[in-house]
């Protein structure tokens, strides 16, 4: 299986597709649909936002993109090989990503327990 295939799971792959995912292994850092579809459109004119949207869909179910934030108003997504429960710091230089360990402990959780709450998720991103 190739790079490109894995990001879509293994599942079948269209020229379009094979050529979204292409351009997504050449990203470096978080992005946005909008800046996917711009680098895109520079080798494959003709492929459409919403196919980008559909392709980026299909990558984040197969876990090979996870969205780590928003930039003025579009989600920022980015390639992330962890499969443990962790986090996203997102650099505002340079856009890079960087996996990190989930900073609640047993102790926050607790404390959420004795007011009466349970904890059923949580999303944690650091800007830096």
């Amino acid at each position: 299986m190739t790079a490109a295939h894995a990001l879509y799971g293994g599942a079948r792959m269209s020229a379009q597709r094979a050529l979204i995912a292409e351009v997504v292994l050449g990203m470096t850092g978080a992005f946005t649909a909008e800046d996917l579809h711009r680098r895109v459109s520079e080798v494959g004119p003709g492929i459409g936002l919403a196919t980008v949207y559909r392709a980026l869909a299909a990558m984040q179910i197969s876990g090979a993109l996870a969205a780590v934030g928003d930039r003025q108003g579009s989600a920022l997504l980015a390639r992330c090989e962890r499969h443990d429960h962790h986090h996203h710091l997102v650099c505002t230089a340079c856009g890079s990503v960087v996996g990190i360990d989930c900073p609640l402990g047993h102790e926050t959780l607790a404390s959420a327990e004795r007011a009466g709450h349970l904890v059923t998720r949580h999303e944690i991103t650091l800007y830096g």
